[in-house]
């Protein structure tokens, strides 16, 4: 199959759950025998040099085009009175979309991938483009160098990797400044609208859970697009190894997602007082994208900050009880994963463990309410035997339903099946 991914960012480096599962669907789908070319955007944020590409994206061919998504105050500010979702506008750029069209004309792709909402204004485009084409009986697409007749693709496919527009509703829901609860709640709305409608204009939808595919069916036409839940999956390759670490917790994640920051701010106002009141020696390591060693929120008794870390994973198996006290998401938490497969023991709250077939004191501790966010994680600091047992369950429930390889065969199938039916 010769797949065409269309990505709004370089997954690399693996800082954060988005990048690793990205970068390990590509991966994975070239060991499983797929020819993919990936078109990404090449950000500021996320801006990558030709030789990190050359270095660790050789098994696909790989399309930068530079784009600027900065938030622009005026921009911002008109939007707020005359546009739609300003998180769409950003992702809007008339050259990028042109250089899609230009890739796409250049091979026969069976399929088009369109990678998480953000990737949609210009693959909107572009797929309306391809449609105009497959009805102008003059094919001016016409064909290649070594004179293969070139078709537009007519299968789409967007993958989902969360419910957008939830996590700006449950953001807006949870704070507690009204005129950011106001301008949260409007651009949620607007989101919302522009989400529905994409969905509405592909042939097949990828969501990561089973949950968001029910979401996605509840607005769909009976007759819309098909649905494929792709778990998102983990290359276990170091393997499993639990290591008690007595008056050690921490978190790790991208300090530039909005709902991460909220889930770490709850925890250190309402949740790290009552663990140091009966652990008073007890350390909080807090690690992640965009971290800032000087940020003052963090200069709190017990509070260690590591600020941007090189490997997720040594930090993970250094630092004892992982904590995910998120209160706004959609979708798996992928460090969750990568935790459970390493041997790290988890409290969670219920949004940071949706998505996962677990139960509470099984496989991990979830917790919602302050008092016994803090008991979970007291409890696994003070029973050794208790956190080992829990994280190999966890490490049996990774492998039994988050394996790449296996995963990415069925994704594959699937997509075979769409391109038999056209």
């Amino acid at each position: 199959m010769k797949l065409l991914v269309v990505g709004n960012r370089v997954p690399w480096p693996l800082h954060d759950g988005g990048a690793i599962a990205t970068y390990g669907m590509l991966r994975s789908l070239a060991e499983n025998g797929a020819e993919v070319d990936f078109f990404c955007f090449n950000t500021k944020k996320h801006y990558a040099e030709n030789a990190t590409i050359e270095k660790y994206f050789g098994f696909c061919r790989v399309h930068l085009v530079p784009l600027d998504a900065s938030i622009r105050p005026w921009k911002a500010l008109k939007n707020l009175f005359f546009g739609g979702s300003y998180h769409m506008e950003r992702y809007w750029d008339d050259a990028a979309a042109n250089q899609l069209f230009d890739c796409i004309k250049s091979k026969n792709f069976n399929c088009v991938m369109i990678e998480g909402l953000y990737s949609m204004p210009i693959a909107l485009d572009v797929m309306q483009r391809c449609k105009n084409l497959s009805t102008d009986q003059t094919n001016s697409m016409k064909s290649n160098a070594a004179g293969e007749m070139l078709l537009p693709p007519r299968i789409w496919v967007y993958r989902s990797h969360n419910i957008e527009h939830q996590i700006w509703e449950r953001l807006a829901s949870t704070t507690s400044q009204f005129l950011k609860r106001w301008y949260l709640a409007l651009q949620s709305k607007r989101l919302k609208a522009y989400e529905i409608g994409a969905w509405k204009c592909v042939n097949a939808i990828i969501p990561i859970v089973s949950t968001d595919a029910a979401v996605i069916q509840r607005d769909l036409h009976p007759e819309g697009p098909k649905i494929h839940v792709y778990q998102p999956g983990i290359a276990i390759e170091r393997p499993f190894s639990f290591v008690h670490k007595p008056l050690s917790v921490f978190h790790i994640g991208s300090m530039e997602w909005d709902a991460n920051v909220q889930g770490v701010m709850w925890f250190l106002q309402k949740v790290w007082p009552r663990i140091l009141l009966l652990e008073p020696q007890a350390k909080f390591h807090l690690a992640g994208k965009g971290l800032k060693k000087e940020d003052p929120r963090f200069f709190q008794t017990g509070i260690v900050n590591h600020g941007e870390v090189e490997d997720a994973e040594d930090f993970m198996q250094s630092h004892g009880i992982m904590i995910v006290p998120i209160q706004a998401g959609s979708g798996i938490r992928i460090k969750s994963l990568e935790a459970m497969a390493l041997g790290v023991p988890l409290v969670s709250t219920s949004v940071g463990a949706q998505g996962l077939q677990i139960s509470s004191g099984t496989e991990l501790i979830i917790a919602d309410d302050p008092e016994n966010f803090a008991n979970g994680v007291i409890e696994l600091l003070s029973d050794p035997m208790k956190s080992q047992a829990m994280t190999e369950k966890a490490r049996a429930y990774v492998e039994l339903y988050h394996n790449l390889k296996r995963n990415t065969a069925d994704l594959l199938v699937f997509l075979g099946q769409l391109k038999d039916l056209n």
